[in-house]
């Protein structure tokens, strides 16, 4: 029963005031705090959930229940052909739209993780953060799918997409609330919608200062004040910080347009990550791409990917071409659309590459990766090195994708 503008601006005030206080310090040591609120609010509904369904078979026996002939447990069997799921996903989006370069766009080059690693202490440390958050990523599923999983199963009440809603009517978006009040007394309830501000709160704390040292350090420092004191690119990232925080804002209204957020993320990282991965590969594999290249390159990928976004949501008919099937939904069509604006990307990056002047070897020390002295760790046992973890990573995502196949 909170009011949308309430709640938006009083949490965002919030954020806004402890990251210009504090920094990056504040931003971090705060998400580490919000990390355990997050899981602990959140991790109430599965587990109540499951108690009351009789377990994984129970719950799945009344979905099937529910929703005769409809299939909501697989991951990749359905994948086939785009008709045969409600998204009209097709494996080849999942695998080259969102795995090759929305998931490897993400984890290289959204500078809410990088910002993280580069500040870590050593070498072993950067390497290991990425990985330590791969473990939770795909326990994720646990408090974001899994409710509303438990949702079909449970709920009296039928549930509708948010473009269809009418008056008496629930959406599939606020599954997590209906199931809070359905367990949780007033004690826990607030433990749950703790759990929910404060992810909102993390995500936002991460994004503004990640916004606030970008422009101050990559743009600002080097390009307009280059010999300006300490103090005054303090003042110039707490500004900054409140610039973000009123975009932010603004953004949170602009997503309520969407069907879910997740639509609306997945838009965003077409238009900006899916290019941007494309140019941070191939200028730090190949040493012959060009600044001009890399400019352009990315630039036709951006726009490339708001044309592709245009022109699906104005005919339906555009779907087909560029989604491949006239049943693809937002996701999917989310998905080649990434996919696209990074191949876009690359094709222009190269063409311009060719016909431009490469910079010698001696300035691209420290930006390409053949060019680059890469520091190494400390000799440690085989247990304690990123290598083994990322393998046991790797082994338990195959695990879960033949559980759920």
């Amino acid at each position: 029963g909170w009011d949308i503008n309430f709640s938006i601006w009083v949490s965002s005030l919030t954020v806004g005031i402890y990251v210009a206080a504090g920094g990056l310090f504040s931003a971090i040591f705060n998400e580490v705090l919000q990390f355990f609120l997050i899981w602990f609010g959140a991790l109430l509904i599965p587990i109540l959930g499951l108690i009351e369904t009789g377990g994984w078979k129970g719950m799945v026996a009344r979905i099937q229940q529910n929703f005769p002939g409809q299939d909501f447990t697989h991951a990749w069997s359905t994948l086939g052909r785009f008709q045969d799921n409600p998204m009209g996903m097709h494996w080849t989006g999942i695998v080259f739209g969102l795995g090759a370069v929305q998931a490897m766009g993400y984890w290289t080059t959204d500078f809410l993780v990088v910002q993280r690693v580069l500040s870590a202490k050593d070498i072993r440390s950067a390497k290991m953060a990425p990985i330590i958050g791969s473990f939770f990523k795909m326990a994720v599923p646990l408090i974001v799918i899994l409710p509303g999983l438990l949702g079909l199963a449970v709920l009296p009440m039928h549930l509708v997409p948010a473009s269809s809603l009418q008056p008496g009517q629930y959406s599939y978006n606020e599954v997590l609330p209906l199931m809070l009040a359905r367990y949780c007394g007033p004690g826990l309830l607030g433990l749950g919608i703790t759990a929910l501000v404060a992810g909102f709160m993390a995500g936002m704390a991460g994004n503004v200062s990640a916004f606030a040292t970008v422009w101050t350090y990559d743009i600002y420092r080097p390009f307009l004040r280059k010999n300006a004191p300490d103090q005054h690119y303090v003042s110039m990232g707490r500004w900054c910080t409140l610039i973000g925080l009123f975009a932010s804002i603004g953004t949170a209204y602009l997503a309520m347009g969407f069907a879910s957020i997740m639509d609306y993320v997945q838009a965003l990282f077409g238009f900006f990550i899916a290019p941007l991965f494309g140019t941070v590969l191939l200028g730090m594999l190949w040493k012959r791409v060009s600044r001009a290249a890399g400019f352009w390159g990315l630039l036709a990928g951006t726009l490339s990917s708001v044309t592709m976004f245009t022109l699906m949501k104005l005919d339906h008919r555009w779907v087909s071409v560029f989604a491949l099937s006239p049943h693809a939904q937002g996701l999917a069509q989310d998905m080649y659309q990434a996919l696209w604006s990074c191949v876009t990307c690359v094709v222009v990056t190269v063409l311009v590459t060719l016909v431009t002047k490469p910079r010698p070897d001696e300035e691209l020390k420290g930006l390409v990766y053949a060019l680059t002295e890469v520091a190494h760790e400390e000799h440690t046992s085989f247990l304690h090195r990123p290598l083994f973890w990322g393998i046991a990573a790797l082994a338990v995502l195959l695990v879960l994708q033949i559980i759920f196949w």
